[in-house]
C-alpha cells in the first residue's frame, strides 16, 4: 500500500497492516516447517507484505531473506528443518547472539529481563482491556507479544496508541536487535527477518505520522554499546555503529 492508498483509505491500510504485523510475529513465533518453507518460496515475502517498503535497508532486507529462501531445499529435507530450528533456537532461546528478543535486556540499564519496559508494555495491554496469553509464556515486553498488540491497535484504526506504542517500546530496541543478529553472525534467514522487521516498524511510523498527527520521538541515547561487526562482514545498507 503506497502513501497515496493511505490517505484515501485509512481503514483497508489499518487492515493491511495489521495483517503484516500477524505474519511477521508468526515468522518470529516459532521455527519455519515445510509449510512456511512451501509458501514462502510459492509467494515471496514482499509479494505477501501488503504495505509497499520503498527505503533502502528494508529493500536491502527483503533481498537478504529471499537469498537466505534460496538457501533452504525445496522441498526441506529433514536436515534442513533441522537446521532451521537450532538457528531458532540459538536466536530465541538460548540467546547465543547475545540477542534478545525482549525489551527490557535492551532498555535496562543493567541489561536484564523482565524490567520497566516489561510492566510498562503490560500497562499499554490493560488499557485497551488486553493482556498477554502467550502459548510460550513470553513476558509482555517479548517481540513477538509487541508486534501481536500493535496489530490489535492497527485492527482497531487507533492510531495515535500506535504510533505512541511504537515510539515508548518497539522503535526503541528493535534496530539493536537486528544489528546485533547480523553482526554477531546469526543465521542469515533469522538475521534478515530481524531487519525486515526493524525497517517495516520505521517505515509504519512514518506514516502514522499523517494518520495520527503524533510526531516521532526523539531517541533516546543507547545504554548499551553495539557490537562491532567483524572486519569481514556484509555491507547491508542502514546498518552502521550509529544504530
Amino acid at each position: 500500500m503506497t502513501a497515496d492508498q493511505l490517505l484515501t483509505g485509512a481503514e483497508e491500510f489499518a487492515a493491511a497492516v495489521a495483517s503484516d504485523l500477524e505474519m511477521l510475529a508468526a515468522l518470529h513465533d516459532q521455527e519455519p516447517s515445510a509449510a512456511i518453507v512451501a509458501a514462502l518460496n510459492q509467494a515471496p515475502l514482499q509479494e505477501q507484505l501488503a504495505l509497499v517498503l520503498v527505503s533502502e535497508p528494508a529493500l536491502s532486507a527483503l533481498a537478504a531473506f529471499a537469498l537466505a529462501l534460496d538457501e533452504v531445499p525445496c522441498p526441506p529435507d529433514q536436515a534442513a528443518l533441522d537446521e532451521l530450528a537450532a538457528g531458532y533456537a540459538d536466536v530465541y532461546l538460548r540467546y547465543t547472539y547475545r540477542a534478545s528478543p525482549e525489551e527490557s535486556v535492551w532498555i535496562s540499564e543493567d541489561g536484564l529481563q523482565r524490567q520497566a519496559a516489561m510492566f510498562d508494555a503490560r500497562e499499554f495491554y490493560r488499557r485497551h482491556s488486553l493482556a498477554a496469553t502467550d502459548r510460550a509464556k513470553r513476558p509482555e515486553d517479548h517481540l513477538v507479544v509487541e508486534l501481536r498488540f500493535l496489530g490489535r491497535l492497527m485492527e482497531r484504526q487507533d492510531f495515535t496508541e500506535a504510533a505512541r506504542f511504537l515510539d515508548a517500546h518497539l522503535l526503541r530496541w528493535v534496530k539493536r536487535f537486528a544489528v546485533r543478529l547480523v553482526q554477531a553472525g546469526a543465521p542469515n534467514w533469522y538475521a534478515a527477518l530481524a531487519l525486515l522487521t526493524a525497517s517495516y516498524l520505521e517505515e509504519l511510523r512514518d506514516y502514522l505520522v499523517e494518520l495520527s498527527g503524533v510526531e516521532r520521538a526523539k531517541p533516546e541515547p543507547e545504554l548499551k554499546k553495539a557490537v562491532s561487526p567483524p572486519s569481514d562482514a556484509p555491507y547491508i545498507p542502514g546498518i552502521a555503529p550509529s544504530w
